[in-house]
């Protein structure tokens, strides 16, 4: 081998490796005719090529899949010109699970030999300790598989023998620890509830006591000394509860708690309390009972707390409303007192002046009919406005029949669309049968009348829907603002509710409580009489208006009259 020939046999060499690793059977194609070796695990001297071939095919069939191999040394020798000789350390990493033969070492010598013009590989030797190799095998394959099944077993059979005993001195240690933290726990227990309670009771804005069976005071909060004006002692415990309520109230509160006693949820209740000094305010008093792992009773916890201001604040807030409400009534009255004189001076007007047109007919001997019928009928008008002022009052005689609210309804579309302009669609949601109440069927129509009449003005000359519906509902669920008689208490279960909701511009909210006041208007049209007289009629069958209108536009009126 010349100098220049070292790099071309390490690489020969290196490729031997590679192509032996990724079992290329093109490295068959590298052996010389004139070939000798042996394999690691062989007893025999190999001295034909095809033979070699055989044993190489072999190996590669017994392990189809790439091994690794990991080079730690190499050497190149010269022997003559056409003569070099390779030496290898290095470990093979099957590709099974093996942590047997990768971990020994193997040696490998090959000698190259120029033929012709290309570099043959004469001889390949390989040696590692490979005594579990069987029969027709290059490498201890099943050998190994067996010997790390059995491993394998024999460290489960250790692992679940550790494991049993590691189970063991756990349960051990559980119980230990068991019986530590129980004879703990109790001590425990006890010092945290004895600090809730006092925390609890440290940091409530209301007086918290706690009672006995018999109702006789065992803790109170640091508040009650201050809540009953007295310094913090002792004198409080073992005295009955009631002992803090003035005489009149305390029957009332033993038959709530026998109340309470039978499962009745009482909810908050008010009371007077009573200081030692005499003097007594306002409370809400919540309480419950303390009971035992079999329900029993065995005590009671009681939040009271000082309403006082509250209902202070409640009164004055009451005064002021009803301070409102008279000047609101004020302003209304005195409104409706102005248009009423205005109405009927009007009227009178007409009147006298036809009566003297009659009386100076008269005189020339002219038969005055135009005259006085003139006078009569502003006579009826001013009747008329009468009327409506004793509707609005909910002094008008009605004669009150069973009615079927969705089907009078019904029958008053037709009349109603013709109150409406063209571009106003009436929509209607009538379920017959529908509720049945005791009312005026005139006055029903004049309810639906005036409604529309409104809902059409609201809406002008613009397309809109009006909806008409009736349905039931439950006293309960009445809505609560905007109320009209605001004063109204619900007399039935059950009422009916006739609605007529519109598209229009919506009320304003600054007029929404004057809409049923007599004469008041927004508009240029009409009396103002219309929605008073719907407000009348609903307070004469012990009914209840009440308004919506959302943000957005429209508005909505439910009538509501007590079911039949």
């Amino acid at each position: 081998m010349q100098n220049g020939d070292y790099p071309e046999i390490r690489k020969l060499f290196d490729d031997y490796l590679r192509m032996y690793s990724s079992r290329d059977d093109s490295l068959t194609e590298r052996f010389s005719e004139n070939f000798t070796g042996f394999t690691g695990g062989g007893d025999f001297l190999v001295k034909d090529r095809q033979q070699w071939v055989s044993i190489t095919r072999q190996d590669f069939s017994q392990v189809k899949d790439p091994i690794r191999i990991a080079l730690k040394d190499v050497a190149i020798q010269s022997i003559a010109d056409d003569v070099a000789v390779a030496t290898g350390f290095f470990n093979i990493h099957l590709p099974i699970k093996d942590e047997i033969l990768s971990r020994e070492t193997a040696r490998l010598v090959l000698i190259f030999r120029r033929e012709a013009d290309e570099w043959k590989i004469v001889h390949s030797s390989i040696s590692i300790p490979y005594p579990l190799v069987r029969e027709g095998e290059v490498y201890p394959i099943q050998e190994l598989v067996n010997r790390n099944q059995a491993l394998e077993q024999m460290i489960a059979e250790r692992t679940s023998q550790l494991k049993e005993a590691n189970e063991s001195l756990r349960r051990k240690n559980e119980e230990l620890a068991e019986q530590v933290a129980a004879r703990e726990k109790v001590d425990q227990a006890l010092q945290w509830r004895e600090e809730l309670q006092r925390s609890i009771l440290e940091a409530s804005p209301d007086d918290i006591t706690i009672t006995d069976r018999e109702g006789r005071i065992r803790a109170v909060s640091p508040i009650s000394w201050k809540m009953f004006h007295v310094e913090p002692d002792d004198k409080f415990m073992g005295l009955p509860v009631t002992d803090f309520l003035v005489p009149e109230d305390r029957e009332r509160a033993l038959s709530r708690l026998t109340l309470k006693l039978n499962g009745v949820n009482t909810g908050p209740s008010e009371y007077r309390a009573l200081r030692p000094d005499g003097t007594t305010f306002d409370i809400e008093l919540n309480s419950e009972f303390i009971r035992d792992k079999q329900g029993i009773p065995t005590g009671m916890v009681i939040i009271v707390r000082d309403i006082t201001e509250r209902k202070r604040a409640a009164a004055e807030r009451e005064r002021l409303e009803e301070q409102n409400r008279q000047l609101q009534k004020a302003e209304s009255l005195g409104r409706m007192a102005a248009a009423i004189a205005h109405h009927f001076n009007n009227q009178l007007g007409a009147v006298f002046a036809n009566l003297d047109l009659a009386m100076e007919e008269l005189s020339r001997g002219v038969q005055p009919h135009a005259s006085i019928t003139s006078a009569m009928q502003s006579c009826m008008k001013a009747s008329e406005v009468s009327n409506l002022m004793l509707t609005y009052l909910g002094q008008s005689f009605t004669k009150q029949e069973r009615l079927n609210l969705c089907a009078i309804c019904d029958r008053n579309l037709p009349i109603l669309q013709t109150i409406v302009e063209s571009e106003i669609r009436i929509e209607s949601n009538l379920s017959l049968p529908g509720p049945f109440i005791l009312a005026d069927p005139s006055q029903i129509r004049q309810v639906l009348s005036n409604l529309v009449t409104n809902s059409r003005e609201a809406i002008g000359e613009a397309h809109g829907t009006i909806q008409l519906s009736v349905s039931a509902i439950a006293a309960a669920d009445i809505p609560q603002e905007h109320r009209f008689p605001s004063n109204w208490q619900p007399q039935n279960d059950a009422y009916a509710c006739l609605e007529v909701r519109d598209t229009g511009r919506g009320i304003d909210p600054r007029n929404i409580e004057k809409i049923f006041d007599p004469f008041f208007t927004t508009k240029f049209t009409g009396r103002g009489m219309g929605l008073a007289t719907v407000l009348g009629i609903a307070r004469v069958h012990g009914g209840l208006i009440v308004v919506e209108s959302p943000p957005g536009g429209g508005a909505s009126f439910k009538v509501f009259f007590p079911m039949e």
